[in-house]
């Protein structure tokens, strides 16, 4: 079976990001008339962006079992697709990135029409595996499901060669096959067990030793594997009778071995006409009966025994008539009183469904009263935080953005000296009033972002960007007591520039930190 190709997401989004800094010289390119109509189409337009949606468009091909169903075809979507992703990574021209951006929507679109087509050529044998696969049939029944395996792969490949009588053909051998593994599992997990053990009697000859129960036994697996054969649904009925035959298996190699027990050791045979005197005599006893096994058999003595017992049992059945007469005016007296207490509960039930109606109600206003004051209170704080964060922060240390979700302070009066990451001294200060700001709001959680200028390698960048935050977090803790279990930092290295990396103070001005606090909306 092939195996789909599947790009993690975490490998995703590191390729978009690289992509798009070696994109970046390819934006300033006037594009072509048919490349600039094409629009959210056009993988120049957004390089980080297509890349993104031709990794998800793969990733949803794979998910489809494209790899399985189509494999030559989706071998030649994921050429297309690492031909385009390589002519990005080694820098070709706008126009070569088109084309293998092309060359791969081409492929895909013949990929899903090629998938449709199997999909529904092949629509009945896919069905019977998808069923098979429930039932665990890899596992259960693996050189049957394997079969069918083999013998869907040979349709697909028919079809993939455009033979569809073929592939049809193959098909319809497929799903017999996967409908008999199916099978196979249905009638191990009903009667196998039971199929085992008559298996192992014959094997051990033990049905000589209880042929009546062993017959029995193998009578009723038959009856339940004939209506699996035929195809019957398994009903309740159906699996009492399973349960009825697994038992009647054990049972009869119980009797088998307590009947070689008896061979065995001639003392057993008088155990067993002791016990069975014992279980006569109990029952003679409990009728009033004379047990003389001198005189009769066991069977005679139990026989009389049985009679008196009914005898006994007529006159009981007499007195209980007599009481029944007597019931059934106690029970007239009882269905009037239940139907007083039926009529009382129906009161009831009235009440106290009008009651948890108006608890809904009361319940629903509350819902959406809280949930508006939720609301209130949590754009309140956001604005105020705003403020505060303005009032604090001049216009040369700190940038304020709010969105729907989240407040970003960008500390542009904090800019750390090329390739270090301790804090400069004039910047203390600033960093005390945004930890005097973050502790007016406790319930905020604190992303700590670094950035570098685009000096260096983007590796190197990124770690010194992260050393960078971890310095501000520790001066956050350390300095103005916010708890550190709030915050979290990361290092993003030059791929968020705010300025030009071609002047001294553009670059200046890239080595920041941007401090993300995000609102809970709980009250």
């Amino acid at each position: 079976m092939r195996a789909g190709f599947e790009v993690p997401a975490f490998v995703s989004c590191l390729l978009a990001c690289m992509l798009a800094c070696l994109l970046t010289c390819f934006l300033a390119t006037p594009l072509p008339i048919s490349a600039q109509s094409s629009g959210g189409n056009n993988p120049a337009s957004n390089p980080a962006g297509q890349i993104a949606v031709a990794t998800t468009s793969l990733n949803q091909l794979s998910d489809l079992d494209a790899g399985f169903l189509i494999p030559d075809t989706f071998d030649k979507v994921q050429e297309a697709y690492d031909r385009y992703t390589r002519d990005i990574r080694e820098g070709e021209s706008t126009r070569d990135i088109e084309r293998s951006y092309a060359e791969f929507d081409a492929a895909l679109v013949r990929a899903r029409e090629r998938l449709d087509r199997v999909n529904e050529i092949l629509m009945v044998p896919l069905e019977k595996r998808s069923a098979a696969k429930r039932v665990n049939a890899p596992a259960m029944v693996p050189d049957a499901f394997e079969e069918a395996e083999s013998r869907l792969e040979r349709a697909i490949s028919r079809l993939e060669d455009d033979r569809v009588s073929d592939a049809f053909a193959q098909g319809q051998e497929a799903a017999a096959l996967y409908d008999e593994a199916r099978s196979s599992v249905i009638e191990m997990s009903l009667i196998g067990s039971a199929q085992i053990g008559l298996a192992e009697a014959e094997n051990q000859d033990w049905d000589r030793l209880a042929p009546a129960s062993f017959e029995r036994a193998r009578r009723l697996t038959e009856e339940v594997s004939g209506a699996l054969d035929r195809g019957e649904p398994i009903t309740a009925a159906l699996r009492n009778k399973a349960q009825d035959a697994d038992y009647a298996v054990r049972r009869a190699i119980e009797i088998a071995a307590q009947v070689d027990a008896l061979r065995s050791d001639p003392g057993n045979w008088e155990r067993m006409v002791l016990s069975q005197e014992d279980l006569v005599r109990q029952a003679a006893d409990m009728a009033g009966v004379s047990a003389d096994f001198l005189a009769d058999d066991p069977q005679a003595i139990m026989t009389s025994s049985l009679r008196a017992l009914a005898a006994r049992q007529d006159s009981l059945s007499l007195l209980l008539q007599g009481a029944e007469g007597d019931a059934a005016a106690r029970s007239a007296e009882v269905d009037s009183l239940r139907q007083a207490i039926e009529e009382q509960q129906i009161r009831l039930s009235s009440m106290v469904e009008s009651y948890q109606q108006d608890l809904q109600r009361r319940k629903e206003e509350l819902d959406r009263e809280r949930r508006e004051l939720r609301d209130y209170l949590y754009e309140k704080t956001q604005l105020d935080a705003a403020a505060q964060a303005r009032e604090r922060f001049s216009d040369d240390e700190a940038m304020v953005v709010r969105d729907a979700e989240r407040l970003t302070l960008r500390l542009i009066g904090l800019s750390f000296q090329a390739g270090r990451t301790e804090i400069p001294g004039g910047a203390r200060g600033l960093l005390e009033r945004l930890g005097e700001l973050l502790v007016l709001y406790p319930q905020t959680r604190v992303a700590v972002e670094g950035h570098t200028d685009a000096t260096g390698k983007e590796e190197t960048n990124v770690t010194l960007s992260k050393s960078r935050a971890d310095a501000v977090m520790r001066f956050l803790a350390e300095q103005s007591g916010v708890e550190a279990e709030r915050m979290t930092s990361s290092g993003l290295g030059s791929a968020q520039p705010i300025d030009s990396n071609n002047t001294r103070s553009g670059r200046e001005r890239n080595r920041r930190i941007d401090v993300v606090l995000t609102f809970s909306r709980d009250l």
